[in-house]
């Protein structure tokens, strides 16, 4: 918290000693315009794409850092491969971008061609993956797999050990663990029943279920 306000302390009487200086006696110092940007460093991918996303945002040189916010970058972030972006300003003219790229949460797959879905919720381009992540099944819609995925991510089961995800027309889902356990949801599912099903398998009554469904309110059927 001192640190926080120390900073910006410093901030405030170095803009006051600026206007004392442009408002005397300086006026050619004034004309210098020292707190447009004249400097970008990017961060976050390859030295490569840093470069080629720092090309595309160099209309931002010559602005006023002050003014400068996250808006101004809205055209960038509707790029795939990033997820967000964190601005330092380093006064009197430098801005830092950290771009945090997305990262790949589930694979779709389709008849003859499969996705890998960010976690932005936008397709990714990613010729390979280096780490295990569910297959989707039975669905094409996007914007639904992004939302059951976020929650199971959210949730207290290990995301990491689902192995399928498995979707169908009645707009529930299933999934299937890397241990070859069955969970069946039903259509209006929560994280709260989610986080349920995780309860249910560290149960010793479950200890040697292969399916569990929770498909009928307020009823839990196994299968051994």
């Amino acid at each position: 918290m001192h640190l926080k306000i120390d900073k910006k302390f410093r901030f405030i009487a170095y803009i006051i000693i600026i206007l004392f200086l442009t408002t005397t006696t300086n006026y050619n110092f004034y004309n210098k315009k020292i707190f447009n940007i004249e400097q970008i460093d990017i961060n976050g991918f390859s030295e490569k794409k840093n470069l080629l996303i720092k090309n595309e945002i160099q209309n931002i040189i010559g602005k006023n850092i002050i003014l400068v916010k996250k808006n101004d970058f809205y055209k960038i972030m509707n790029r795939n491969d990033i997820s967000d972006l964190i601005i330092k300003k380093i006064y009197p003219n430098k801005l830092i971008i950290n771009f945090i790229p997305a990262k790949p949460i589930c694979v779709i797959l389709f008849e003859s061609y499969k996705i890998v879905l960010g976690d932005n919720g936008k397709k990714l381009e990613l010729v390979t993956i280096d780490q295990k992540l569910p297959i989707v099944y039975g669905s094409k819609n996007i914007r639904n797999i992004f939302k059951v995925a976020n929650l199971l991510i959210l949730s207290n089961i290990d995301y990491y050990k689902i192995d399928k995800i498995i979707f169908f027309k009645s707009g529930r889902f299933d999934i299937s663990l890397d241990n070859e356990i069955l969970i069946k949801y039903p259509i209006k599912y929560s994280k709260k029943i989610i986080n349920y099903s995780s309860e249910l398998l560290n149960d010793k009554n479950f200890i040697n279920s292969k399916i569990i469904d929770l498909r009928i309110n307020n009823k839990i059927i196994k299968y051994e």
